[in-house]
């Protein structure tokens, strides 16, 4: 043995100090959150903007059509259309005269972004209940029949719907009645004395034919009023 140190003729001992285990250990929760942020990233974040470029990238068309049928006077029938494809809108007017003379106006095609636009008049139509009104009997003044369409492609999910009625103003007005028979299980005849009614005033059916007529900038609904006063239509 030499002196009273640690070393000895066959061997050494070196004194190993414990590393502070923290800085390792943050290091690993580190990663770890990488790791779960990325897991995140990919399960959550990604698909939604997949699908948001999904549905940017998607086809989107409306279409909405009102045709008038008319008995007599000058006009035969006059039909407004109007369409936005993928944000493009554009209307047209055709009128067919008894003499069968047509006219057709045509509005140049324009972006989607000012309150002029099809989509803004698709809107306006939903508040109206265009996707709740049924067709009607003839009622009123049945000189005048009208049809209207819609058609409607957004998000790869599409809906039509159709209906006819005579006399927007009547429905708007005057209405018809809808009976209400109640059913007693012991007098299997009901007393027909005994029947409620309720008026089906109904003003939608007006609104959305206003809206037709009233679509459109200044200078087209000019040149739809030039076009049916040509036909002999007083507007």
């Amino acid at each position: 043995m030499r002196g009273q140190g640690w070393e000895t003729d066959c061997c050494s001992v070196t004194e190993v100090v414990p590393r502070n285990p923290i800085p390792l250990m943050v290091l690993v929760v580190a990663l770890f959150g990488i790791a779960a942020a990325l897991v995140v990233f990919e399960h959550d974040v990604v698909p939604e903007e997949k699908e948001a470029q999904r549905v940017l990238d998607a086809p989107s068309r409306l279409q909405l059509g009102m045709t008038v049928s008319y008995k007599a006077g000058p006009l035969l029938e006059e039909d407004y259309t109007m369409s936005d494809v993928d944000g493009v809108s554009s209307s047209r007017y055709r009128a067919l005269g008894r003499s069968g003379t047509q006219i057709t106006v045509q509005e140049r095609a324009r972006e989607t972004l000012d309150a002029a636009n099809v989509a803004y008049f698709f809107q306006r139509a939903v508040q109206d209940g265009i996707w709740e009104l049924t067709s009607k009997p003839p009622r009123g003044d049945t000189s005048a029949t009208y049809r209207i369409s819609v058609y409607q492609l957004t998000d790869g999910q599409q809906g039509t719907r159709d209906i006819a009625f005579t006399d927007p103003h009547y429905w708007a007005t005057t209405g018809g009645h809808q009976f209400h028979i109640k059913l007693d299980p012991h007098k299997p005849v009901p007393d027909l004395l005994q029947l409620s009614s309720t008026t089906l005033v109904e003003p939608r059916y007006q609104e959305l034919v206003d809206g037709f007529r009233d679509f459109g900038p200044p200078s087209f609904k000019a040149k739809v009023a030039q076009a049916r006063a040509r036909l002999g239509l007083r507007t």
